[in-house]
């Protein structure tokens, strides 16, 4: 009796451990998938695959004419309107990823219903090859900013080894949500039009588009407390200035692992009633 819910736990863990086993296991099927979502974005297309960055690319003018061209925002003090970009396009990249990764995960049970139900694939892949998918579009948009800052001035430097460890981090908190995305969606399908709201209203929350000195004093402590400003706080410490963003970055780490967990209990109880509901 006093045992129960460490025994409960225990087998939590288990079936927690089974669950993402399952998806190394379909792990030829994921790259697969992911491979097919790729080439379906772009097939049949003018540009082919530089549509991957268009939307971010089309942003970037947008927001560096405005904000840098029209009401003078600068990160740095003898900062141009080429500053302005470049710090603004290090943080968009990959807020881009996780916005793209959790909407293209809260349809990706729906889309792909026949697979889910008439295969032995397990659920949990597809929200995967939704976050996972997002890698292609954030490598392209770093390379390109990364050699646009070096032709810039701004010299890559040690602190860029620490770059796969950052895109580490927002992959595995885009796959962490995702599950949660993906599962929530099939029973309430007003998660598809409430996600895009709260992503506008997290990025505007986060300081991607002004730096946090502009932020008042009364409103900093709760955008610094935001975890994507950590994260794109990292990647331009990373890039552009050259700066080890060891500042919680490990906190990020673990809270990542511990939300892994807890989304993923939750869509291994879920996932079994979700499929009378699709």
């Amino acid at each position: 009796m006093y045992h129960t819910p460490l025994i409960h736990a225990t087998g939590n863990i288990k079936r927690l451990f089974k669950l993402y086993l399952d998806l190394y296991r379909h792990r030829q099927s994921l790259f697969l998938m992911m491979r097919r979502d790729t080439l379906l974005r772009i097939k049949g297309t003018l540009l082919g695959p530089l549509w991957l960055l268009a939307q971010p690319l089309f942003l970037l003018l947008v927001y560096s004419f405005v904000f840098s061209g029209i009401l003078k925002i600068s990160f740095r003090p003898d900062g141009g309107s080429g500053d302005f970009a470049l710090y603004l396009f290090a943080a968009l990249v990959p807020f881009a990823a996780l916005q793209d990764g959790l909407q293209r995960a809260s349809s990706s049970l729906l889309e792909n219903r026949d697979l889910l139900l008439k295969t032995q694939i397990p659920a949990i892949v597809f929200p995967a090859v939704a976050s996972l998918g997002t890698l292609v579009q954030e490598v392209i948009g770093l390379f390109i900013l990364i050699l646009t800052g070096w032709l810039m001035g701004y010299l890559p430097g040690w602190t860029l080894l620490l770059l796969p460890v950052i895109v580490g981090l927002r992959l595995l908190l885009t796959f962490a949500l995702a599950p949660l995305v993906a599962i929530a969606s099939v029973f309430i399908k007003d998660v598809g039009q409430v996600l895009p709201m709260l992503m506008t209203a997290l990025f505007f929350t986060t300081p991607i588009i002004y730096p946090v000195e502009m932020i008042p004093p009364d409103y900093r402590s709760i955008i610094e407390s935001n975890p994507i400003t950590w994260l794109v706080q990292a990647y331009r410490s990373i890039i552009l200035d050259n700066q080890w963003p060891v500042d919680n970055l490990l906190v990020l780490g673990l809270a990542c692992l511990v939300l892994l967990g807890m989304t993923g209990v939750l869509f291994m109880r879920l996932q079994h009633r979700a499929k009378d509901f699709l």
